[in-house]
């Protein structure tokens, strides 16, 4: 593949302008042969990347997507920035060794921080004790392991091989926890034990709540012996590397996710932005050459709860989605089309025809149209260079509408000095959830291209009309869009 367009580039990073889900692992998998190193930095098993490898499709919620490349001499490392659940670790090297994939260039570091069954469980009770308030997470424990860490008071993966330690480090961990665990229905504590990515009813304890000893004997055992072989100092690798090898840095989750960026509260426990990518992977922002913002386009998609300005059919989409599922959406509403003149059933043709459901929850995604206020906000951050994905889904529609500005339709809103008024228009917005659930999108529409794109193997190939919205939005936000997808495939992918 001709990778001239990275230049002398040594160090390069992919991560999401969006709200996560726009295709990074397809990215990631096409750059891969040009890396001598994959390394990830952020989140945890709530990610979710589908690559297709060997005319199968694999769904890696922790390794790197690189991992399929094990056999070129690949490293895929995992970063001291991730939240890492060592079962959901071993069960996906096991799915990828029944692929035929090895994982000898796997490298895991010692100081990433262990999501532990008090995670999971204390993260899934919180979602069923908030109900329609939850922030919508994917219940995987990431959450409460990073709130640990920050309240200093995280195992970490090294501790997996100093079982006294593990053991003490644990008791602590789990004072103030059990008082709170012990608050809950007993009965339903039980039950989300008893899930197999919590560990299986022998790690519940009707008194003590968890069994302390069956956890330490598991984690410092049968865990411990399967990773170890992977577990070392990988900053220690990344630094050695820089500058000499190409290093790829794959992103988690995406900008409007960022818990420092995000749409708060409606955000992931980690920086999801360069800034949190490189810092996760024990580099920093300025060590990186380029860095590829990938964008769905010319639509796009949130997962769980938070405003979305320009999401299909509004509030009642929202509460479509909570209620379905991939199934049953097929089922009844298989015969929508992508230009439905109801917004709600446009929305779920475009879904459907991009398969839009969660990776990691299966749960459907809220899908709106490009929205170019919040892309200009996460330039500021991630850079110019963008990628565009999944043009394909939209080949049949007759029209594409872009926002390209907001008008604020809500009661005046502070932010200290300044004072927002109803009507005034924004161009660029912080993307505060308060602020946005009160924002009304401005459009500009143009043509479809409707014909076929998948096959296009240059920029000059794809249809006219999409080439112009292309520009339309170089125009209107400064980004330079440097690859544009149009398949799940990696030889679908058009270099500019």
């Amino acid at each position: 593949m001709n990778y001239s367009f990275l230049g002398d580039a040594k160090t390069v990073a992919v991560v999401c302008n969006q709200w996560g889900d726009t295709g990074k692992g397809k990215i990631i998998d096409f750059l891969t042969p040009w890396a001598d190193i994959v390394a990830r930095g952020t989140g945890g098993a709530n990610a979710g990347h589908t690559v297709c490898y060997g005319g199968k499709v694999f769904v890696s919620h922790l390794l790197p997507s690189s991992i399929f490349h094990d056999r070129d001499g690949k490293m895929s490392i995992i970063g001291s920035g991730v939240a890492f659940d060592p079962r959901q670790c071993i069960d996906e090297l096991r799915i990828v060794h029944s692929g035929g994939c090895t994982s000898d260039h796997l490298r895991i570091s010692r100081h990433s921080k262990l999501v532990l069954p008090q995670h999971i469980l204390l993260d899934q009770l919180s979602g069923v004790q908030s109900g329609s308030d939850a922030i919508g997470t994917t219940g995987r424990g990431i959450g409460p392991a990073y709130a640990d860490y920050y309240n200093r008071c995280s195992l970490f993966v090294g501790d997996l091989f100093h079982r006294d330690t593990f053991a003490k480090k644990l008791r602590l961990n789990l004072e103030e926890k059990i008082v709170r665990l012990r608050t809950y229905d007993r009965l339903l504590v039980k039950q989300i034990c008893s899930q197999p990515r919590v560990g299986g009813e022998a790690y519940f304890h009707p008194e003590s709540i968890l069994d302390q000893e069956t956890i330490v004997e598991e984690y410092t055992g049968s865990f411990a012996n399967q990773l170890r072989d992977y577990v070392t100092d990988t900053r220690e690798i990344m630094h050695s590397a820089l500058g000499k090898k190409r290093i790829l840095l794959e992103g988690a989750q995406g900008y409007l996710l960022s818990i420092d960026y995000g749409s708060y509260p409606y955000v992931t426990s980690s920086d999801c932005s360069i800034e949190g990518l490189a810092k996760g992977v024990g580099l920093s922002a300025r060590n990186v050459d380029r860095t590829f913002g990938v964008v769905k386009a010319f639509y796009m998609t949130r997962v769980g709860k938070g405003a979305f300005p320009t999401e299909f059919g509004g509030s009642a989409s929202d509460e479509h989605c909570a209620r379905m599922n991939r199934e049953k959406e097929t089922e009844q509403y298989g015969g929508v089309t992508v230009n439905d003149p109801d917004p709600l059933r446009q929305g779920i043709a475009i879904r459907l025809q991009g398969d839009e459901y969660g990776a990691t929850t299966g749960r459907p995604r809220r899908v709106g149209w490009l929205d170019l206020p919040l892309l200009r906000q996460s330039l500021r951050v991630n850079g110019n260079d963008i990628i565009l994905t999944k043009l394909d889904v939209l080949d049949e529609c007759d029209e594409i509408q872009i926002c390209t500005a907001y008008r604020y339709a809500g009661e005046q809103f502070f932010f200290g000095r300044d004072t927002i008024k109803s009507g005034e228009i924004f161009q660029t917005v912080f993307p505060e959830n308060s602020f946005l659930k009160s924002c009304e999108p401005i459009y500009q529409s143009f043509p479809g291209w409707l014909c076929p794109t998948n096959n296009a193997q240059t920029y000059g190939d794809l249809p006219s009309n999409m080439r112009a919205i292309i520009e339309f939005i170089e125009r209107e936000t400064g980004a330079v869009v440097r690859m544009v997808s149009v398949g799940p495939d990696r030889e679908q992918t058009v270099i500019r």
